[in-house]
């Protein structure tokens, strides 16, 4: 990670490249997003939330993003399906990388207001990339009392 955030130009165009063969693979293999492909909104639901929430720009995609990842894994956990250490490794990782590690602090109702009109909402019902384990997705729709509880442990930077 130092190396990466250090911007070696070596380490940074084998990571990019890795990245973009990762994702042709999967683009190629789900052209429109009907299975595996829509893996590749891990984050994305909480992610969108708080990039309209604070206004496009406030914070970059990928810092939205990497919140959003922290607090699908929290989800993922409250679900049953990731186990509290490896949402911790993500978590770590993810700050590790300078990345934000709490969503805005926000009453939970604007979280769920916001994720609502998400393009990738089914019939204003929030769909999130959940774990299943570290490398492992599945996409669902999640019991609002669980988000609700992903939300008050998560949300909590002052922005």
């Amino acid at each position: 990670m130092p190396a990466l955030l250090g911007c070696d130009p070596a380490l940074m165009a084998r990571a990019v490249a890795r990245s973009c063969e990762i994702k042709a693979a999967i683009v190629a293999a789900d052209e429109r997003e009907a299975g595996v492909r829509a893996h590749l909104n891990f984050g994305h639901t909480f992610g969108h939330a708080i990039e309209a929430g604070l206004g496009y720009g406030t914070w970059l995609h990928g810092e939205a993003v990497g919140a959003g990842m922290i607090m699908a894994a929290d989800l993922s956990c409250r679900t049953g399906r990731l186990g509290r250490t490896e949402g911790a490794e993500l978590a770590d990782a993810i700050g590790r990388a300078g990345l934000p590690v709490a969503g805005p602090r926000w009453p939970a109702q604007r979280y769920l207001d916001l994720m609502a009109i998400d393009k990738k909402a089914s019939q204003g019902v929030p769909r999130f990339v959940l774990l299943q384990g570290l490398g492992a997705a599945c996409i669902g729709k999640v019991d609002e009392a669980l988000v609700r509880e992903t939300l008050a442990g998560t949300a909590t930077a002052d922005v």
